[in-house]
């Protein structure tokens, strides 16, 4: 039985003791089921994630983070969203495990994100400096059923941020050009992350990414981007 009241509010307020926050809600269709998954076409589901620096605030200071073990910020966050869909009727699907769920697709139908230049999904309201980190998925008779609905959005209306960017300073900032605007050098980035030659982006973060405009005081602080640059690297 859920322990909390059955209204989405409620939810919102957990997910913040946690520094996590709701982000929309959706229905899922074959498009964004993983394969295997089919039974939950149909179902309503919340995309939960984080944005800024408050989910850093709370994982920084979990076991999980202190415990030098893989995949700190995965087990922390299966942790975290496993105990609060339990208490509010729902299970939740993860990016990271098997079968893939199209998170992208996901985040794009329910948040109204698109991808940037640097193929990031960029946020309207916090630019680069978010990401997505589960989906509660809720049973057809839930009582949350009506509420998704109403925050149903209808993605195609939103204002994409870069479209009216002229300049496109993430195109040009980064010190080896990795960015072309269709794809990622990796090999350079890496090598450049490898030499830790100035500037030193595995302290500094990505240097295209730091150079969008949008959003600047939802910038990760310093500790949250060196954390994840080394997992960028494969390093954490």
């Amino acid at each position: 039985m859920a322990k909390y009241p059955g209204n989405i509010s409620s939810l919102s307020n957990v997910l913040a003791e946690h520094g996590l926050m709701l982000f929309g809600g959706l229905e899922l269709s074959a498009n964004e089921c993983a394969q295997g998954q089919e039974a939950l076409i149909g179902r309503k589901a919340l995309l939960i994630g984080n944005a800024g620096s408050d989910m850093w605030v709370q994982f920084s200071k979990s076991n999980e983070y202190a415990d030098d073990k893989p995949d700190p910020m995965n087990r922390w966050t299966r942790r975290v969203l496993d105990d609060v869909a339990r208490q509010f009727g729902g299970r939740v699907v993860y990016p990271f495990d098997k079968p893939y769920w199209p998170f992208q697709r996901l985040a794009q139908k329910a948040a109204g994100v698109q991808s940037s230049p640097l193929g990031i999904l960029i946020h309207p309201e916090y630019g680069l400096w978010h990401a997505f980190r589960g989906v509660v998925v809720f049973d057809e008779a839930h009582e949350f059923t009506s509420q998704i609905n109403a925050l149903i959005m209808n993605a195609d209306s939103l204002i994409h941020p870069c479209d009216t960017c002229v300049e496109k300073p993430c195109l040009t900032a980064c010190p080896v050009g990795a960015f072309t605007g269709e794809w990622l050098n990796v090999q350079d980035c890496f090598a450049h992350l490898d030499t830790r030659s100035e500037p030193d982006c595995m302290s500094l973060g990505c240097r295209a990414r730091c150079a969008c405009p949008i959003a600047k005081t939802s910038q990760y602080n310093e500790a949250q981007i060196k954390f994840h640059m080394k997992s960028y690297r494969g390093r954490a």
